[in-house]
Protein backbone atom coordinates (compact mmCIF):
# COMPACT_ATOMS: atom_id res chain seq x y z
CA UNK A 1 0.00 0.00 0.00
CA UNK A 2 1.32 3.42 -0.47
CA UNK A 3 1.53 5.89 1.77
CA UNK A 4 -2.16 7.46 2.55
CA UNK A 5 -2.22 11.32 3.72
CA UNK A 6 -4.59 13.09 4.85
CA UNK A 7 -5.58 16.56 6.14
CA UNK A 8 -7.82 17.26 8.67
CA UNK A 9 -8.90 20.14 11.12
CA UNK A 10 -6.77 21.05 13.86
CA UNK A 11 -9.99 20.83 16.35
CA UNK A 12 -10.31 17.08 15.52
CA UNK A 13 -9.35 14.56 18.14
CA UNK A 14 -5.64 13.12 16.58
CA UNK A 15 -6.47 9.27 17.27
CA UNK A 16 -9.99 9.73 16.20
CA UNK A 17 -8.64 10.62 12.73
CA UNK A 18 -5.90 8.37 12.79
CA UNK A 19 -8.86 5.81 13.45
CA UNK A 20 -10.89 7.02 11.37
CA UNK A 21 -7.97 6.86 8.23
CA UNK A 22 -6.86 3.08 9.27
CA UNK A 23 -10.50 2.14 9.00
CA UNK A 24 -10.75 3.51 5.44
CA UNK A 25 -8.50 2.32 3.80
CA UNK A 26 -8.77 -1.26 5.37
CA UNK A 27 -12.56 -1.33 4.92
CA UNK A 28 -12.94 -2.38 8.84
CA UNK A 29 -15.04 -0.03 11.57
CA UNK A 30 -13.26 2.45 13.04
CA UNK A 31 -13.78 0.77 16.66
CA UNK A 32 -11.48 -2.00 15.42
CA UNK A 33 -8.63 0.10 15.20
CA UNK A 34 -6.77 0.71 18.47
CA UNK A 35 -4.33 3.71 18.29
CA UNK A 36 -1.64 5.30 21.17
CA UNK A 37 1.97 6.32 21.75
CA UNK A 38 4.92 4.96 22.53
CA UNK A 39 8.10 6.68 23.43
CA UNK A 40 11.07 5.02 22.37
CA UNK A 41 13.34 6.33 25.05
CA UNK A 42 11.44 5.50 27.62
CA UNK A 43 8.44 3.58 27.15
CA UNK A 44 5.97 6.04 28.05
CA UNK A 45 2.51 5.74 26.15
CA UNK A 46 1.39 9.14 27.15
CA UNK A 47 3.77 10.35 24.37
CA UNK A 48 6.30 9.36 21.99
CA UNK A 49 5.82 7.59 18.23
CA UNK A 50 2.09 7.30 17.20
CA UNK A 51 0.89 3.39 16.57
CA UNK A 52 -2.24 1.47 15.12
CA UNK A 53 -3.68 -1.13 15.01
CA UNK A 54 -6.43 -3.79 13.94
CA UNK A 55 -7.34 -6.74 15.53
CA UNK A 56 -7.07 -10.15 13.72
CA UNK A 57 -4.57 -8.12 10.85
CA UNK A 58 -1.13 -8.55 10.22
CA UNK A 59 0.74 -6.08 12.77
CA UNK A 60 2.62 -4.23 9.61
CA UNK A 61 0.58 -0.85 9.73
CA UNK A 62 2.92 2.04 10.49
CA UNK A 63 1.21 5.91 10.72
CA UNK A 64 2.76 9.46 11.45
CA UNK A 65 1.24 12.12 12.88
CA UNK A 66 1.57 15.89 12.29
CA UNK A 67 -0.15 19.43 13.53
CA UNK A 68 0.92 23.00 12.55
CA UNK A 69 -1.57 25.80 13.25
CA UNK A 70 -5.48 25.13 12.60
CA UNK A 71 -4.12 21.77 10.62
CA UNK A 72 -3.63 18.13 11.64
CA UNK A 73 -2.12 15.52 9.04
CA UNK A 74 -2.16 11.54 9.10
CA UNK A 75 -0.01 9.33 7.22
CA UNK A 76 -1.02 5.54 7.01
CA UNK A 77 1.22 3.04 5.26
CA UNK A 78 1.88 -0.83 5.71
CA UNK A 79 5.16 -1.72 6.16
CA UNK A 80 8.81 -0.11 6.28
CA UNK A 81 7.82 3.17 8.38
CA UNK A 82 6.82 6.64 7.94
CA UNK A 83 6.84 9.96 8.46
CA UNK A 84 5.09 12.90 7.76
CA UNK A 85 5.57 16.81 9.03
CA UNK A 86 3.46 20.51 7.90
CA UNK A 87 5.13 23.54 8.55
CA UNK A 88 4.18 27.51 8.15
CA UNK A 89 6.49 28.85 5.94
CA UNK A 90 6.23 32.03 8.03
CA UNK A 91 7.16 30.69 11.17
CA UNK A 92 10.18 28.53 9.58
CA UNK A 93 11.34 31.76 8.14
CA UNK A 94 11.15 33.33 11.50
CA UNK A 95 12.95 30.93 13.74
CA UNK A 96 15.51 29.47 10.56
CA UNK A 97 19.12 28.75 11.26
CA UNK A 98 20.95 27.37 8.91
CA UNK A 99 23.53 26.06 11.10
CA UNK A 100 21.19 24.21 13.44
CA UNK A 101 19.42 22.41 10.31
CA UNK A 102 21.87 22.25 7.40
CA UNK A 103 23.80 19.00 6.59
CA UNK A 104 27.64 20.30 5.74
CA UNK A 105 26.80 18.67 2.23
CA UNK A 106 23.52 20.94 1.79
CA UNK A 107 23.39 24.24 0.24
CA UNK A 108 21.74 27.27 1.93
CA UNK A 109 18.35 28.49 -0.02
CA UNK A 110 15.90 30.63 1.20
CA UNK A 111 13.41 30.37 -0.66
CA UNK A 112 13.63 26.31 0.54
CA UNK A 113 13.64 26.48 4.32
CA UNK A 114 10.59 25.72 4.99
CA UNK A 115 10.95 22.60 2.66
CA UNK A 116 13.75 21.59 4.38
CA UNK A 117 12.85 21.79 7.66
CA UNK A 118 9.66 19.73 6.81
CA UNK A 119 11.64 17.33 5.38
CA UNK A 120 14.22 17.12 7.69
CA UNK A 121 11.74 16.56 10.43
CA UNK A 122 9.84 13.70 8.35
CA UNK A 123 12.58 11.83 7.99
CA UNK A 124 13.78 12.27 12.21
CA UNK A 125 9.88 10.63 12.47
CA UNK A 126 10.35 8.21 10.02
CA UNK A 127 13.24 7.31 11.63
CA UNK A 128 11.62 6.99 15.23
CA UNK A 129 14.06 9.41 16.68
CA UNK A 130 12.13 12.76 16.67
CA UNK A 131 14.44 15.94 17.37
CA UNK A 132 16.78 13.16 19.83
CA UNK A 133 19.01 13.26 16.25
CA UNK A 134 20.12 16.71 15.30
CA UNK A 135 18.67 17.81 12.17
CA UNK A 136 22.40 18.63 10.85
CA UNK A 137 22.80 15.03 10.65
CA UNK A 138 20.45 14.37 8.32
CA UNK A 139 20.99 14.93 4.74
CA UNK A 140 17.61 14.87 2.63
CA UNK A 141 19.37 13.28 -0.56
CA UNK A 142 19.23 10.29 1.46
CA UNK A 143 16.07 9.82 1.80
CA UNK A 144 13.35 9.08 0.30
CA UNK A 145 11.28 12.28 1.08
CA UNK A 146 8.65 13.74 -1.04
CA UNK A 147 6.59 16.94 -0.98
CA UNK A 148 3.39 16.86 -0.85
CA UNK A 149 0.63 19.60 -1.54
CA UNK A 150 -0.22 21.50 1.17
CA UNK A 151 -2.52 24.49 2.65
CA UNK A 152 -1.38 27.88 1.74
CA UNK A 153 1.99 29.10 3.41
CA UNK A 154 2.28 25.85 4.48
CA UNK A 155 5.09 22.73 2.85
CA UNK A 156 4.37 19.16 3.60
CA UNK A 157 6.54 16.43 3.93
CA UNK A 158 6.34 12.38 3.95
CA UNK A 159 9.58 10.38 4.10
CA UNK A 160 9.00 6.65 3.76
CA UNK A 161 10.99 3.84 3.96
CA UNK A 162 9.88 0.74 2.21
CA UNK A 163 10.55 -2.85 3.30
CA UNK A 164 13.26 -4.13 1.70
CA UNK A 165 13.59 -8.04 1.42
CA UNK A 166 16.62 -9.32 3.37
CA UNK A 167 16.57 -12.76 1.83
CA UNK A 168 19.64 -13.73 -0.39
CA UNK A 169 17.82 -14.29 -4.27
CA UNK A 170 16.94 -18.18 -4.23
CA UNK A 171 19.01 -20.83 -5.19
CA UNK A 172 21.53 -23.23 -3.31
CA UNK A 173 23.37 -20.89 -1.88
CA UNK A 174 20.47 -18.60 -0.07
CA UNK A 175 19.59 -22.26 1.78
CA UNK A 176 22.67 -22.01 3.82
CA UNK A 177 23.01 -18.25 4.08
CA UNK A 178 22.01 -17.34 7.75
CA UNK A 179 19.29 -14.69 7.85
CA UNK A 180 20.26 -11.05 8.99
CA UNK A 181 20.21 -10.32 12.66
CA UNK A 182 17.81 -7.89 13.72
CA UNK A 183 19.56 -4.70 15.55
CA UNK A 184 18.39 -2.32 18.43
CA UNK A 185 17.57 0.45 15.65
CA UNK A 186 16.21 -1.79 12.85
CA UNK A 187 14.39 -4.32 14.41
CA UNK A 188 13.01 -7.12 12.54
CA UNK A 189 10.33 -5.07 10.41
CA UNK A 190 11.96 -1.85 10.37
CA UNK A 191 12.89 0.81 13.21
CA UNK A 192 11.04 -0.11 16.98
CA UNK A 193 8.43 1.66 17.28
Amino acid sequence: MDPSVRRHSSLEDADAMLRLHVAELLGVPADAVRTGRLCPLCGSSGHGRPWARVDDRPDDLVVSLSRCGEHLVTAVARGGAIGVDLESVEAVDRGWDGHLVLHPAEPEDPDRRAAVWAGKEAVLKMLGTGLTVPMTAVRLADHDMRELPAPPGHVLALARRAVRSLSPAPGPAAAAAPSPPATPETGPRGPRR
